[in-house]
């Protein structure tokens, strides 16, 4: 994966922007504007409400600093060229050095950080890929260097939030923000620097109230969330995600025990199966349907959909983009938006699994 933000693969706009005055005023109430990606999942109830508390979720236990790395860290990763400029941009405001951000992006040991940052930044990048898996080994060497449990698990929290935010923006291909890019760099943005990071800093989802772990799918996963704020972030957006009915329930199991396999969680996959049955699988039909990505339950739109899903793990993202865009034209504009959203989810939870091991 190329490492230099102006030579990352990027797309036109996939999916259309819908005008939704309602929403849109929300979103601006949280994030002071309107991104272009906003009004592109804004006909999808339970994803546009993920993706405004996505890119907007705030640390409870993890220090600011490194929040922000892990974000930069997960779309370089990840070759978001949206994400990837906004997070870089987001840094500049926080007083982040060009040569400082350079060797973020390199791994490089510097005096700004120390070898347990570098530990951090290593971990953020691993999760991210998961190709191979992290390896205990990686999160004992966090405790080591004296992170708490709680820190880690809001590590991997973080950086399985960005994985999602980065699916879902990667797989519609918005417009890059090239205004906002060099805004840290004009006269305007020095001037008001300090101003523009305190307002960031100030904003944010912390999914206040008490937080009590749902009769889901993936329950395990929320309790290991609990003590942070963010914890309820995954879990309405796996209870938005399985009461939606634009996708057939068959299509999002099955979308699920892909990325499971495909990632070798032997938790999520006993899960997934568990769910197949419920749903009326039969054991044959289920071990069929992952071994061939094919499944007669399914109608002619999903077919394509689960076929789709295993690409969803690990991409190229220009590649990607071109096989969503040829997706656009055999799935119509509904199921694919939600697709989009269940396969980034399916990412994110199965890769929080994997730790839990």
């Amino acid at each position: 994966m190329s490492r230099n933000l102006n030579e990352l693969d990027w797309s036109s706009p996939i999916l259309p922007a819908v005008a939704d005055r309602e929403w849109e005023a929300t979103v601006r109430k949280f994030m002071g504007m309107v991104p272009d990606f906003m009004t592109r999942v804004s006909p999808n109830g339970w994803l546009r409400v993920m993706m405004l508390k996505g890119v907007n979720v705030k640390a409870a236990e993890m220090p600011g600093n490194l929040m922000d790395i892990a974000t930069l860290v997960c779309s370089q990763e990840n070759a978001c060229r949206f994400c990837y400029g906004i997070a870089r941009t987001q840094l500049k405001f926080f007083g982040y050095s060009d040569r400082l951000i350079s060797n973020i992006e390199q791994d490089m040991l510097m005096a700004e950080l120390d070898q347990k940052d570098l530990t951090f930044i290593r971990f953020c990048r691993s999760l991210a890929r998961s190709n191979p898996r992290p390896s205990k080994a990686e999160l004992d060497r966090l405790l080591e260097f004296g992170f708490s449990p709680l820190q880690v698990t809001e590590m991997a929290f973080q950086v399985a939030r960005q994985c999602f935010v980065n699916r879902v923006v990667t797989f519609l291909s918005p417009p890059p923000m090239h205004g906002l890019e060099r805004l840290p760099d004009s006269f305007f943005g020095r001037l008001f620097r300090p101003i523009i990071a305190r307002i960031l800093r100030a904003g944010g989802y912390t999914g206040n109230g008490s937080f009590e772990v749902s009769d889901n799918p993936f329950a395990h996963i929320m309790k290991a969330l609990t003590g942070l704020p963010a914890a309820v972030f995954f879990q309405e957006g796996i209870e938005g995600a399985f009461a939606s009915t634009v996708l057939s329930q068959d299509l999002k199991v099955l979308m699920f025990a892909v990325v499971a396999r495909s990632l070798n969680c032997s938790s999520c996959g006993t899960i997934c199966s568990n769910l197949a049955q419920n749903t009326g699988f039969t054991v044959e039909e289920y071990v069929n349907a992952l071994s061939a990505l094919k499944c007669t339950r399914l109608n002619d739109q999903e077919q394509l959909l689960l076929a789709w899903t295993r690409e969803t793990v690990h991409y190229q993202t220009g590649i990607m983009q071109l096989r969503v865009k040829e997706l656009s034209t055999q799935v119509d504009n509904d199921r694919l938006l939600e697709a989009i959203g269940v396969a980034a989810l399916a990412n994110s939870i199965v890769r929080l699994g994997i730790l839990l091991e």
